[in-house]
């Protein structure tokens, strides 16, 4: 292929990429949004042809956070914290789509596994631990996951990806009502077989707006104020529960 487009009879494919809304705003209402990405292969008459179909794959990642995995163990019939994993950096949200061609059994090739496509394949890394996706903690890294399926943060969506013609995708991803505040990458890949062909990357800017966001950024700019004022908002709707309903 390179020496192909050094001498000017082939160009490799090309991806233009947009998205139904670039920022998405939280207030007191949201319940939750749906983004559209849509997506062209670019291609010309130097292109070549390929001997596989394209297989498109869209991956919307949330900013990093360290999260501890605590595990409950049970004592004498009472729940007790026992042993426990640092997961260093795992994104705070992870929304897989693909083309019906990639499905599991595909993403298990390595070219999947090094771009961390599926949650099989999300490399974990922990504060204790040398190794990556160590063994030793793969009881936590399942809850890792469970749970965030479960808060709607981690999804995957094989075969959610469609094509519109022969150049022409789109996918849509759900963001839950629950969805953290921060900058949002979304990377859309090209493949034919198991070899990437292009790759581009947008971005996606979740805020909040309102009485909401002044309550944040309270809460993480002026945590003491914050505090003191929810002490005396706890205070004051006592007193006031107390003065409705006391009995003459």
């Amino acid at each position: 292929l390179a020496l192909a487009a050094a001498g000017g009879t082939a160009e490799a494919e090309k991806l233009t990429v947009a998205l139904s809304t670039p920022s998405i705003q939280i207030n007191s209402n949201f319940t939750g949004t749906n983004v559209t990405i849509f997506g062209v292969i670019e291609r010309d008459a130097g292109t070549i042809a390929r001997n596989a179909p394209y297989e498109v794959a869209t991956l919307v990642l949330g900013p990093p956070e360290t999260v501890v995995a605590r595990r409950k163990d049970r004592f004498l019939g009472i729940w007790l914290n026992g042993a426990s994993e640092t997961i260093v950096s795992p994104p705070i949200f992870y929304s897989l789509a693909t083309t019906p061609g990639l499905g599991a059994p595909q993403l298990a090739a390595p070219a999947f596994r090094n771009l961390e496509l599926g949650f099989e394949n999300i490399a974990f890394t922990y504060a204790d631990r040398l190794e990556t996706n160590d063994p030793g903690a793969s009881e936590f890294r399942e809850a890792f996951l469970r749970l965030k399926g479960e808060s709607n943060l981690y999804a995957e969506n094989l075969g959610g990806v469609s094509f519109i013609g022969d150049s022409v995708f789109r996918a849509t991803v759900r963001i839950p009502a629950n969805v953290p505040v921060g900058r949002y990458r979304v990377l859309v890949y090209l493949f034919a077989g198991e070899a990437l062909l292009a790759q581009s990357e947008e971005s996606i800017k979740v805020s909040k707006i309102g009485f909401e966001q002044y309550m944040f950024e309270a809460a993480h700019s002026r945590a003491a104020l914050y505090g003191l004022g929810c002490v005396a908002l706890a205070l004051f709707t006592g007193w006031i529960a107390g003065v409705v309903f006391r009995r003459d």
